[in-house]
């Protein structure tokens, strides 16, 4: 046992458990910060919102597959924490944020900045919890690992009075919080699961953020070879298998393109991995087979049939379920994936003239697939995509459009579709993937709530690129009026950033693209500034309302009725 102050005790914590990056704004650097430079290797990332922290600690949870860890101060702190923090939960990744609390000896009696936070927190996280006792630090901080990365993982919040920090107590060593609990599923079900997909006609494999989390691609990749099996994925499992692979077929939902949408329509046996199946990745349940069978494949059983009943049910981690149903699938006939393959390359040459004008396409306002070409081809592999919430940067949803072309190279947001979480995490992206080349497209309204981290990049040396596409709006918001033929009224900006001229002022490379011929030398040269540390903004001036097919359909649909 050790006599330790509170700050002493979680900086050591997080020592233990490997973190190397804590990500906040300290109101006070007494508070943790003084405890983490000077007793850790641990380095503490100042960003200029505390908002900002949780959209760097979730593109970090998502790419190191550990917890991403914030730090921020009370009341006001606390709040700006909330959409971060529900957005990590809804996406199923392991944040912990550690706070400087409101002090202990004035609770409910009218304190500086209080607030009940473990109330509001609790519909966000996982669990929520304010330190009444500074001896059981160490097993608070256990527990939120623990908690965090277990299960479906989530958030964590934990509430440190600010008075306790002073306070010494006796604690025992730290000891690291258990480390994920990896569960196989019931041994029938994975026969009943194997024996429906070596009978199906026209399988599919659908994969969601939980088979990213899992470490699932290796068992994603022979399950489709082994079977000739096309692989689509929500957008929360974009990147468990490459987008130029042999059975990449791109998203679901309302991310379909015309070749996935083709084969979805036509599957007697659809198997889900990893996902919920939420609306966005089913267009509100309304897109899906109706004679095909369905194999739901979950670690958390309450996820289960939650929408979709399905026929077969399989409880247990992506990866090891996986596995398992490889073992036990019966031999299938080279010559009926062979077919299959071909069926899945004739959807895709069937495509290609679509997408080969959408690449050549010179128009002025520019489109946006033209410049997505250009980015996917300079940028090539070891590209991370961070995505952003719009209707403009919807575009590079649309496979091949955008093509994610390695393991793991992507960090969408959760079902929140939080707006500016994609532009502020790109920085947690790179301080995470140091060897990645990270790539953002936002439309001009997110980008506009992510400025001032511009500076935060530049100051880390962090080599992004984002791609504005800017129209002048509010673009998704504004569509919907434009179908319904209503007025644009507080969708559109008079008065619009010169984002450029921004990005300089912050020590960034900034460069305005108003013509197609121009896209390829200012991608070419954002490349060749991120190399060398230094982000770039791309501002590009778009063509309004100019989105995908599918997209356009969907939307359409809803005012036809």
């Amino acid at each position: 046992m050790e006599k330790k102050t509170v700050w002493q005790a979680v900086a050591e914590a997080l020592d233990a458990e490997g973190t190397d990056y804590v990500f906040g704004l300290p109101g006070n650097p007494k508070h943790l910060v003084y405890d983490l430079t000077e007793r850790t290797p641990i380095k503490f990332v100042l960003v200029r919102d505390e908002k900002s922290a949780v959209s760097c600690a979730y593109a970090y949870a998502r790419l190191k597959r550990r917890p991403g860890i914030v730090f921020s101060n009370p009341g006001p702190g606390i709040t700006t924490l909330v959409t971060g923090l529900l957005e990590a939960t809804s996406g199923s990744l392991p944040v912990i944020a550690i706070v400087n609390g409101v002090v202990e000896n004035h609770d409910g009696m009218g304190a500086f900045q209080e607030l009940d936070a473990v109330s509001l927190m609790r519909p966000v996280t996982k669990w929520a919890v304010r330190v009444t006792d500074v001896s059981k630090i160490p097993w608070i901080m256990e527990r939120a690992f623990a908690v965090a990365m277990n299960g479906r993982p989530g958030a964590v919040f934990i509430e440190v009075p600010s008075d306790l920090a002073d306070v010494a107590a006796e604690m025992a060593a730290y000891r690291p919080g258990m480390r994920r609990h990896l569960s196989r599923p019931d041994a029938d079900a994975v026969t009943a699961a194997a024996t429906a997909i070596a009978q199906a006609e026209r399988p599919l494999l659908i994969c969601g953020s939980g088979a990213v989390f899992s470490g699932a691609a290796d068992a994603v990749a022979e399950l489709a070879d082994r079977v000739g099996m096309p692989v689509l994925t929500t957008p929360g499992g974009r990147g468990i298998y490459p987008e130029d692979g042999p059975f990449a077929l791109g998203q679901t939902g309302l991310y379909f393109t015309e070749a996935g949408k083709r084969w979805w329509d036509e599957s007697d046996l659809i198997v889900s991995v990893g996902s919920r199946l939420e609306a966005f990745s089913t267009n509100s349940w309304q897109f899906w087979p109706s004679d095909a069978r369905f194999v739901q494949i979950d670690i958390d059983p309450e996820t289960i049939g939650m929408n979709m009943r399905p026929d077969i049910a399989l409880v247990g981690d992506a990866r090891l379920s996986l596995r398992e149903i490889l073992t036990a699938l019966p031999k299938i006939e080279a010559d009926q994936r062979t077919a299959r393959r071909e069926a899945v390359e004739a959807l895709r040459e069937d495509y290609r003239p679509k997408l080969e004008a959408a690449n050549s396409d010179n128009s002025t306002p520019i489109r946006v697939p033209r410049v997505l070409d250009a980015v996917n081809r300079i940028f090539g592999r070891d590209t991370i995509l961070m995505k952003e919430n719009g209707g403009a940067d919807l575009w590079c949803y649309y496979w091949p459009h955008y093509r994610v072309l390695d393991i793991d190279d992507c960090v969408p947001m959760g079902e929140q579709t939080a707006m500016s979480m994609g532009i502020i995490g790109a920085i947690g992206a790179k301080l995470a993937k140091p060897d990645k080349k990270i790539v953002c497209f936002a439309g001009d309204g997110a980008m506009q709530m992510s400025l001032a981290e511009l500076a935060t990049a530049a100051e880390l040396k962090c080599g992004i690129t984002w791609v504005v596409l800017n129209n002048h709006a509010f673009g998704w918001v504004q569509y919907n009026q434009l179908l319904g033929q209503k007025p644009f009224v507080a969708t559109g900006f008079e008065v619009n950033s010169d984002f450029a001229q921004i990005a300089r002022a912050q020590s960034c490379l900034g460069i305005k693209v108003e013509r197609a011929d121009e896209i390829d030398a200012a991608v070419t040269e954002a490349l060749k500034a991120n190399a060398e540390g230094v982000p770039a903004l791309i501002d590009v001036a778009i063509e309004p309302h100019h989105y995908h097919e599918h997209f356009e359909r969907v939307h359409r649909a809803r005012f036809d009725h």
